[in-house]
């Protein structure tokens, strides 16, 4: 069986004369056809005489497009005065001027500051120095955070017994009963450093 790909060598047809693959085209095209060429040369160059018979024309720069749709020509007399034609001439460059400047308008100055200089140098801050409403400690004070506010209802926290101190570990139930005889009971209150 015959494999009949594009990369199959073609028999030559003999101009069409058999009916093989395209021989409408090879009976169509025979007249132009050049009788000393290979026909391997006719299908790697293509048939001359098959969009033009004269070889030594030029390609045309007009497609079907622009020929259908040609600018219509007017019959030659003024349908408007000279003096209207100025005016809407400066009219549309005046107003293409103000859209033109709307659009692109001109370029902002640019700022050299840093991030720092623009951001914690600001003339327009004025600072301030608060009063503190009670005395604090920073020693020995418990910092304030979400999980100190929390730490009545997060799992695993020891038994907590100051405010000040809620993350203290409690190991009254790992500490042999001779070394925590004289200890305070978890119930009772503890006093850390005099808190």
């Amino acid at each position: 069986m015959t494999d009949f790909s594009v990369n199959t060598i073609r028999v030559n047809n003999s101009g069409g004369r058999t009916l093989l693959e395209n021989w409408v085209e090879e009976r169509a095209c025979k007249q132009y056809e050049e009788p000393d060429k290979k026909q391997s040369h006719r299908h790697k160059f293509g048939h001359k005489g098959i969009l033009t018979t004269n070889f030594n024309s030029q390609v045309e720069n007009l497609s079907t497009t622009k020929d259908s749709y040609r600018q219509p020509s007017g019959n030659g007399t003024r349908a408007k005065g000279r003096k209207l034609e100025l005016f809407e001439k400066q009219l549309v460059e005046k107003l293409s001027a103000e859209v033109q400047e709307e659009f692109h308008p001109p370029p902002t100055p640019p700022d050299y500051r840093s991030v720092t200089k623009q951001d914690f140098f600001s003339r327009e801050f004025i600072p301030t120095e608060r009063i503190p409403e009670q005395p604090h400690d920073v020693v020995r004070e418990q910092p304030l955070t979400y999980w100190s506010e929390k730490s009545n209802i997060i799992h695993g926290v020891s038994q907590v017994q100051t405010k000040d101190t809620p993350f203290r570990k409690n190991a009254a139930f790992s500490t042999p009963v001779e070394h925590q005889l004289d200890d305070s009971k978890p119930y009772e209150k503890w006093n850390f450093d005099g808190v």
